[in-house]
């Protein structure tokens, strides 16, 4: 009888340490998903998002005449041209959401259209890479822009696209816009755009260099704050 309420007695005492046991596990369990949800969100509250906020049209309030600045140098050369020259200035504002961004990569198309020496339309491509390093939340600017020679012997822009880049490759933001002429919305892509040719087999799009970032034109000294590092 005495063997048989001992063995009760450890039967009892066996469950209740095996349901404190079950018990302890659902709660390490259920803190473990609270942590790692909180860990998320944390990661989801501090995400790297980029917002274009100010996004400029192609066309004629795209130029923007030749800055001018008052200096005091000697022996310097009078100037030789006398006529203020225009650029295609493309000045971006976007907008970052985290505490601070190791990189982002803009990759900048436009698409301009002028007329040859015979009065025939010619359509021209140029592309652009700008890389910011370390920059803090807030609003910034990105700006590239085409010098006064290619826009007076090639024409004027009609199309300009952006993507914004994040340092694994993601992208984060994107735009694109045309003025009076009719685009797929990602026309840098498409090869019935970039690989167009006409009857005789000239090219549509003749693909030219020379857009370049800010810092290589005379617009490099105005709101210097407003741009992050270049690397």
């Amino acid at each position: 009888m005495k063997s048989e309420q001992t063995l009760r007695f450890t039967v009892c005492v066996a469950a209740v340490l095996v349901c404190m046991a079950e018990q302890a596990a659902a709660q390490a369990t259920r803190l473990s998903q609270r942590g790692a949800a909180t860990a998320q969100a944390g990661a989801k509250k501090d995400e790297e998002t980029v917002k274009i906020s100010r996004f400029p049209p192609p066309g004629k309030t795209a130029m923007v005449k030749t800055p001018e600045f008052n200096y005091s140098v000697n022996n310097i050369q009078p100037k030789v041209n006398r006529k203020q020259r225009e650029w295609a200035l493309f000045e971006v504002k976007y907008e970052t959401s985290a505490k601070w961004t190791d990189e982002l990569t803009f990759v900048y198309h436009v698409m301009t259209k002028g007329r040859d020496e015979q009065n025939k339309e010619i359509f021209s491509y140029y592309t652009t890479t700008v890389k910011y390093i370390d920059i803090p939340k807030g609003d910034h600017m990105s700006c590239v822009a085409l010098p006064p020679s290619l826009v007076e012997r090639y024409g004027e822009p009609i199309a300009l696209a952006l993507e914004v880049t994040g340092k694994d490759g993601t992208v984060l933001a994107s735009e694109a816009l045309a003025s009076g002429i009719q685009l797929p919305k990602e026309w840098w892509r498409e090869s019935a755009v970039m690989d167009k040719r006409d009857a005789a087999g000239n090219p549509f799009l003749v693909r030219r260099t020379g857009l370049v970032d800010r810092l290589k034109t005379p617009f490099a000294l105005i709101n210097p704050d407003d741009y992050e590092v270049v690397q």
